[in-house]
């Protein structure tokens, strides 16, 4: 190419970038000023022989006067798209004002759009000549075409390596248009995996149930430009009237504020803007809080108010009354605060133990929440990284996206997200779920790290992860804290944020997406309610079944019948392969005598095969946390995911196999078990297992435990009826009558006082029974040792426990009441006596009220034998109601 052609080229380059500029700022878009720094740099450090030309901003943000500046040939530049005397008059007073003289000897101000034809302002003349270095204005202002006249200074291999920059720069652009016009398929590629997740059933949409504020605090994090509304009506509602005229009659200066001014603050145009309000809302926030805190209960206790000689009289008068409201105001102030950091963070981390909905969060999000919102996202399943290698697999991964930008690094990618984000005033959110999935966790955490760190330093891009928690505990806690903690808000247990009335609609979600129809005891609703993974375990197995009537649930039977389902839908031919291979779990657990996790070192690749076809469904096995140390580098461990369904598969293991092939080995097993941490619950299903199996070792090894009525009376809840004997029966019945260990007592009662199936061997008849052979001074030790502790004062306590049990019984409504069973409405009887007056007269009306029903009259002829005098009193009066006219 000939100098001729080479020149022409960098004129229609820089004058297409002119024009571009123009075009940008008509647009309201003034961010390209910003960008046309870095643009610039390489073809200044060439043109002005500036080699170690560099962008002043990077040094220190907000540089004053000048954009970039080389300290070795001491030029400085200035680049702006305002071309006016005013805006270069202005740079001069700012260059003179900060002494920018001792590190430059030379200004120009770089005009990216086209200079005015002369600069005449006799007030820029003026700052020209106060200025401390030489400035011209007809040579130091300059725009494209003065930049082109430069070039044909240069060497031809100058021109070049400008035109090569040139070119790329321009290349990248054309490539940032195009992916802005594939946004839309980009971000659907997301939508895909969701459907991913659908189909793997690791997101189930009907069964999502979202926790309330965990979603509201995600509206603050991803969408702030919507949301911050909502601080400003909380703002609003904080009103320190009350507090400063408690203060004034205490004697107290009361205390100023400015919470009008912070809520009513200009609307933010942009997320620049909306960043900056915050801050200024922060800070005002803090400092109110600071100066209410004295008069809180919460805050900084070594900051109470102390009140001077003269004040001390009216402070004790008002004392309570003061620091009562002035805790309200501290909370207030408190949640504001809460959710404009919520709003400033740039990291919103999700941990909690498998099977907690953790994936079913983030997939509702993007699906629902974002997408309704038009939040940019790209969601990540952290188990697909693992198709990629590091040091890069997150960048790897969003670039392996057929319409993702084409961008030679992380900053570059990150940078195109901040425009995106910038353009529709919305964060950029990427959403990655389930990061100890990632198989090669001490690499990829030294990848995480760097990759936040790139992340923070981009105003508008945010990150969502989720994380088991031991995984974050053991691996991931020291890349967050303290590095990103200024950046960082943590929910640290979804399961916790859920309401009853949460637990309640997602048991009603998964039976209809299940199909399952059937009515449940309370018990058993509770028992499927507080454990999300047996849920989902029960769902599975009774998927499109009419189960009936569900009085109680058993673990036991539940983990065998699931256990059996999915050795099932492995083919005929690998059945026994995938048992034994659980087996052989089992066995490496026992003899190394760690329960935590096994290394699959010794496992051959079918075995392998297996577990990670168990491992994808996150509910028999997981990937576990890896051992520390150089020796178990590169070693994958697994576990099983449920302690629970562990302790379930070793008692099966030793019942079934161990029993019938090494008995000697079984009683080696509960010889060393009280040692082992999953003794209590391998003891639980080893006895169990053992009474469904009829063996006769285990049964044995079991009873010859020097704790075993402990175990047993732990145990009565996995009884199932199908096991119960009349040896059960007269075992309970003799810790009732005999027992002098209160809390066997208790115990037992207690279990049966919910055991309300006739049908059972073991129901509330044996208890109902026993109470009603106590004479009163019988009855009364026996309702101590079942409603209270052994400490404090024995009868009080006794007649609050009753009490509130009666409480809770006068709430309910008739059919309620009515529906509770024979059984119950008898002990109640029992109980009335030893109630505070006002619950137990509220229970005598009801009992006189509705004596002709069955259940009632029914309570009522099974209380007739009653031993116990008030009992009979109790009788008599109800009796003598009916008898009225």
């Amino acid at each position: 190419m000939t100098r001729q052609e080479l020149l022409h080229r960098s004129i229609v380059f820089l004058g297409r970038f002119a024009h571009e500029v123009k075009v940008a700022n008509a647009m309201g878009f003034f961010d390209i000023n910003t960008i046309a720094e870095d643009f610039l740099i390489p073809v200044f450090r060439i043109a002005f022989d500036c080699p170690d030309l560099c962008n002043q901003n990077r040094i220190q943000m907000n540089f004053p006067a000048v954009d970039i500046g080389c300290k070795t040939s001491r030029t400085s530049i200035q680049i702006t798209s305002d071309a006016s005397s005013s805006k270069v008059r202005e740079t001069l007073e700012k260059f003179e004002s900060h002494g920018l003289g001792s590190d430059f000897d030379s200004l120009y101000v770089y005009v990216i759009t086209e200079r005015q034809n002369s600069y005449s302002s006799q007030k820029l003349i003026e700052a020209a000549n106060k200025l401390s270095i030489k400035f011209d204005t007809s040579t130091n202002i300059l725009d494209y075409r003065d930049l082109a006249k430069k070039l044909g200074e240069l060497t031809n291999k100058q021109i070049e390596r400008i035109n090569e920059h040139l070119e790329e720069a321009f290349r990248q652009a054309d490539a940032n248009l195009q992916f802005r016009e594939n946004l839309d398929e980009f971000l659907g590629v997301s939508q895909q995996k969701i459907e991913d997740e659908k189909r793997t059933k690791k997101y189930i949409p009907s069964v999502f149930v979202e926790t309330s504020e965990t979603k509201e605090e995600m509206r603050y994090f991803a969408n702030p430009m919507f949301f911050y509304r909502k601080i400003d009506d909380d703002l609003r509602r904080i009103d320190l009237d009350h507090l400063n005229q408690l203060l004034y009659m205490a004697k107290i200066a009361p205390i100023s504020d400015n919470l009008h001014a912070i809520a009513t603050l200009e609307e933010p145009n942009s997320l620049s803007e909306l960043r900056e309000r915050l801050v200024q809302q922060s800070v005002a926030l803090g400092a109110i809080q600071e100066r209410i805190s004295p008069f809180s209960w919460y805050g900084d206790r070594a900051e109470r108010f102390v009140p001077n000689d003269y004040s001390t009289g009216y402070w004790e008068v008002f004392r309570y009354s003061i620091e009562s409201n002035g805790s309200g105001v501290f909370s207030s102030l408190e949640k504001v605060l809460k959710k404009i950091g919520i709003a400033q963070a740039k990291i919103f981390l999700v941990t909690g133990m498998a099977g907690q909905g953790k994936t079913n969060f983030v997939c509702d999000l993007v699906e629902n929440q974002f997408r309704a919102f038009q939040v940019p996202t790209i969601f990540i399943p952290a188990r697909s990284l693992n198709d990629y290698s590091g040091p890069n697999r997150i960048l790897s991964y969003v670039t392996n996206n057929r319409f993702a930008p084409d961008v030679a690094g992380l900053h570059d990618l990150l940078s195109l997200l901040n425009s995106v984000a910038e353009e529709c005033q919305k964060p950029f959110v990427i959403v990655i779920d389930g990061i100890n999935e990632v198989g090669d966790l001490d690499g990829f955490v030294a990848e995480l790290r760097v990759f936040l760190e790139a992340l923070c330093q981009y105003d508008f891009v945010k990150i969502v992860i989720t994380c088991r928690i031991e995984f974050f505990d053991h691996k991931f806690a020291g890349v967050f804290k303290p590095q990103f903690s200024d950046h960082l808000y943590r929910v640290k247990d979804l399961r916790n944020e859920m309401s009853d009335e949460n637990k309640s609609r997602l048991l009603e979600a998964y039976l209809y997406h299940f199909k399952i129809k059937g009515q449940f005891a309370k018990v058993a609703t509770e028992f499927l309610k507080n454990d999300l993974i047996l849920l989902r375990i029960f769902s599975e197995i009774h998927e499109g079944k009419n189960i009936g009537y569900v009085p109680d649930i058993y673990k036991g039977d539940i983990f065998e019948q699931y256990l059996i389902m999915k050795v099932d839908e492995f083919p005929a031919s690998s059945r026994q392969k995938v048992l034994n291979s659980l087996y052989k779990i089992c066995s490496r657990m026992l003899g190394d005598e760690n329960f935590t996790q096994i290394s699959v070192e010794g496992f051959d690749d079918s075995e392998r095969q297996i577990f990670e076809r168990l491992i994808g469904e996150d509910i028999i096995l997981r990937r576990e946390v890896p051992s520390t140390g150089l020796a178990s580098l590169g070693i994958e461990n697994i576990s099983f995911t449920y302690d629970e369904l562990r302790d379930f598969l070793l008692a099966y293991y030793t019942v079934v196999e161990l029993a019938a092939s090494h008995p000697l080995e079984v009683n080696s097993i509960f010889e060393k078990i009280p040692k082992w941490s999953i003794y209590e619950g391998f003891f639980r299903y080893a006895y169990v297992l053992a009474r469904k199996q009829n063996n006769d070792t285990v049964l044995a090894a079991c009873e010859a435990s020097e704790d075993f009525q402990k175990h047993y009376l732990n145990n009565l809840p996995l009884l199932s009826a199908d096991i119960q004997t009349p040896e059960d029966v007269g075992r309970l019945e003799t810790i009732l009558k005999e027992s002098a260990a209160e809390g066997d007592i208790q115990q037992v009662a207690c279990f049966l006082f919910w055991k309300r199936e006739d049908s059972d061997p073991l129901n509330i008849r044996i208890l109902l029974n026993h109470v009603s052979s106590l004479d009163d001074e019988e009855s009364e030790r026996f309702f101590i040792a079942m409603f209270t502790d052994s400490s404090g004062f024995r009868d009080s306590n006794l007649r609050d426990a009753i009490s509130s049990m009666l409480y809770s019984f006068n709430k309910l409504n008739k059919d309620q009441k009515l529906g509770l069973g024979v059984p119950v409405l008898a002990l109640l009887l029992h109980f009335a006596p030893y109630a505070r007056w006002d619950e137990r007269e509220a229970t005598i009306d009801f009992f006189e009220k509705f004596q002709l029903t069955p259940e009632v009259g029914g309570a009522i002829e099974a209380c007739k034998n009653a031993t116990s005098v008030k009992v009979q009193s109790c009788l008599k009066e109800i009796a003598e109601e009916r008898e009225e006219p």
